[in-house]
């Protein structure tokens, strides 16, 4: 394989694809746009329940700090990066969203995109989504005039999704199996209680199970 970013240390690329989430996430805050969206209007649309605020994050095109100066592949069209970061294959989670239910969901654009073409791919790909029966409109997009370097566009997509059920309780799974065994529980208990542990790895539990219940509501009847 080539080499993971700046001295092929494995890390860099993640950190690469890391850096550039937050520089497409604060971009509205940083350069002109149509429709900029600032972080306050994120936390205020996409989160519809104080605990579950728990965003999926997805990109397209991903550009890593290997990348650094040289022209990056764009999508062949700017309809691809609007279902790319919809697919499984560009999450930052070992989710798949399309197979779970979508409380809220953001689109943070930058370039060549207007608000034409944000509203018709919206269109098209919310078909093809399953949301909250009391969404009326489930997305909130923004738009950055400028585009990131060697890139004509791009698209960043923050999703409240119930497919967060899966990494909360896999991690309670990996956490039953350490204290059933009382195992590095030394090194947190000089600081902290063992009540308070527990007491933590149930508030996950809870979550996991909420956003479960989410995933199964029915429409009430009217």
């Amino acid at each position: 394989g080539g080499r993971a970013g700046h001295g092929g240390k494995p890390w860099d690329g993640m950190n690469g694809i890391a850096a550039n989430l937050l520089l497409n996430l604060t971009a509205g805050m940083r350069f002109d746009g149509s429709l900029n969206v600032d972080i306050n209007e994120i936390t205020t649309n996409l989160v519809p329940f104080p605990k579950l605020h728990f965003l999926l994050s997805s990109m397209s095109p991903v550009a890593v700090s290997a990348d650094r100066g040289r022209s990056i592949p764009a999508p062949r069209t700017m309809d691809q990066i609007f279902t790319e970061v919809f697919g499984r294959d560009r999450q930052l989670a070992s989710v798949d969203p399309r197979r779970s239910t979508y409380l809220a969901c953001g689109l943070m654009l930058r370039g060549g995109v207007n608000i034409s073409d944000a509203n018709r791919n919206v269109e098209r790909l919310r078909r093809g989504l399953k949301m909250a029966h009391w969404v009326s409109d489930g997305f909130k997009v923004g738009l950055c005039d400028r585009a990131p370097v060697g890139t004509p566009y791009s698209a960043l997509c923050l999703a409240n999704n119930c497919a967060m059920q899966r990494p909360l309780d896999a991690m309670c799974e990996r956490f039953g199996k350490l204290r059933k065994r009382n195992v590095y529980l030394h090194h947190y208990t000089e600081y902290m209680d063992l009540a308070d542990i527990d007491g933590a790895a149930e508030c996950i539990q809870d979550l996991g199970a909420e956003y479960g219940r989410l995933d199964t509501a029915r429409v009430p009847d009217t």
